[in-house]
């Protein structure tokens, strides 16, 4: 009698337990869930400033639709795990209660939240199985019709979750001028985190050197590729810790977009090839004196751990339309301009591979990063990709690598209309996407000029000042 009384008071503690458990989870699911969204919704209508509120009665559309949407762009699966209805089937009938079965699954729609910003709508959405950031990136095209928006960017900030931001006006088209950049970029230099420019969602954006060999910058002609140099120029001249290589494969020392900067340069030349040729194994000789003194004279196996000084410059050499010095097609037949060419090709492949420690950088510019016009050794070895506008994918991948294929809203082939002079792709992660589209600011030649002219005078020569800081005895690399 006691153990009946005993089970039927477990059994019924358990049926209760069970009770609470069911209205405290229907309450949440129905009640609680539901209220917290819309106060979320109410908040955010609350604090977006008032060109985002007149966008509120489209998101409150493409909420409502968003299912019709999904279902219709192959985004909602059915679940082959979720029960059907079935039902009887007779003779010829079998064929159609077959096809009905299978529309009677549950469809599986990825969830999305929506709100507005000042410049279209932005939709966070919650992934599912077959439903990832690569379908969504497929379909961006479909949405920006849908939406009437002039493109839809896609981005994935964290596993899970996709944003898909439908834009009316691009915020990249918007200028960006050194007054515009944050205070102080161009007033305090800093060696190691230079200024990049603002990316899509108005966010700052900045370039950490520490362990970086070597940078590739492409695009077509006219689309801000000297800009973004002219910037990183204006901002670590002011630095005795940075000294400058210029070799300018589009000018000499009267023309040329760096000819004003050749007062502040350790080392410079035009077109030249052999002069060219010269340069780089004056670089590389250096690499190899820095990278057998770096231990003995800073205590370090690598001079990044105390950064630039005067004492040890940071060296940034740069080498624009860098085709010139790389193409072999171009000199075949003259054995002297060939070997100067291999000398080019060989030690600028060494400089990217090897110089991390001694604390130097190589930038390459040029046009279209195809391995005829910067070998694949140098390319491939450059931590920092930057592309502006190019015309075909091919040149997007030569210069960002095979993974743009995935990511075609930041592909620079979309960069070609004129509003876009300025903006670029580059290689630096965000969250779950390795790539991010920028506007670099806008520098004058006047203000550039100026610039050069202001600190000519912190010019030095790195190797006397290498040959300063050997140790009476030096000890072993």
């Amino acid at each position: 009698m006691h153990t009946a009384v005993l089970l039927f008071e477990i059994a019924f503690a358990v049926a209760v337990i069970v009770l609470v458990v069911a209205v405290a989870v229907a309450l949440t699911r129905f009640v609680v869930l539901p209220l917290a969204r819309f106060v979320r919704a109410v908040y955010r209508f609350t604090v977006a400033p008032w060109p985002a509120k007149l966008k509120y009665p489209r998101v409150i559309w493409y909420r409502l639709r968003w299912s019709w949407l999904a279902r219709n762009l192959g985004l909602a699966h059915a679940d082959p795990r979720a029960p059907v209805k079935h039902r009887a089937a007779i003779g010829p009938a079998i064929g159609r209660n077959v096809r009905m079965e299978r529309q009677n699954r549950k469809l599986l729609y990825p969830r999305a939240s929506f709100r507005a910003d000042r410049y279209g709508v932005i939709a966070d959405i919650r992934t599912r199985p077959k439903v990832g950031r690569l379908e969504l990136e497929q379909h961006a095209q479909h949405v920006a019709d849908t939406w009437r928006c002039v493109r839809v960017q896609v981005s994935q900030r964290k596993p899970g979750r996709v944003t898909l931001r439908g834009l009316d006006l691009d915020p990249l088209t918007e200028l960006l001028t050194m007054a515009q950049a944050p205070d102080g970029v161009y007033q305090v230099p800093d060696p190691i985190r230079p200024y990049l420019g603002r990316d899509e969602w108005n966010r700052h954006r900045w370039l950490d050197l520490p362990g970086v060999t070597g940078i590739t910058i492409g695009g077509l002609a006219g689309y801000g590729k000297t800009s973004l140099i002219l910037s990183l120029l204006c901002q670590l001249a002011p630095s005795p810790a940075v000294q400058f290589v210029f070799i300018d494969g589009r000018g000499g020392r009267n023309y040329g977009d760096y000819a004003p900067w050749f007062d502040r340069a350790w080392m410079h030349c035009g077109d030249d090839l052999a002069d060219a040729a010269g340069i780089f194994e004056d670089l590389h000789g250096h690499m190899r004196k820095r990278l057998s003194l770096v231990s003995p004279v800073l205590g370090h196996r690598n001079a990044w751990h105390l950064g630039p000084t005067p004492e040890w410059p940071l060296i940034i050499a740069i080498v624009d339309e860098c085709h010139t010095f790389f193409d072999l097609e171009a000199v075949k037949g003259d054995k002297t301009r060939e070997a100067q060419v291999r000398t080019c090709r060989s030690l600028g492949a060494q400089l990217v591979k090897q110089q991390r420690a001694a604390l130097m950088i190589t930038v390459f510019i040029t046009q279209k990063q195809t391995g005829d016009a910067i070998p694949t050794n140098i390319r491939d070895n450059c931590r920092i990709g930057i592309s502006f506008a190019t015309r075909t994918i091919d040149a997007a991948i030569a210069a960002l690598g095979e993974d743009i294929r995935s990511y075609l809203s930041y592909s620079p082939t979309q960069l070609l209309d004129p509003a876009y002079v300025g903006v670029a792709t580059a290689s630096l992660p965000t969250g779950a996407d390795p790539f991010v589209r920028l506007r670099v600011p806008e520098i004058t030649e006047a203000a550039a000029d100026a610039r050069a002219r202001a600190t000519a005078r912190l010019r030095s020569d790195p190797d006397a000042t290498l040959a300063g800081l050997i140790p009476a005895d030096p000890l072993p690399a």
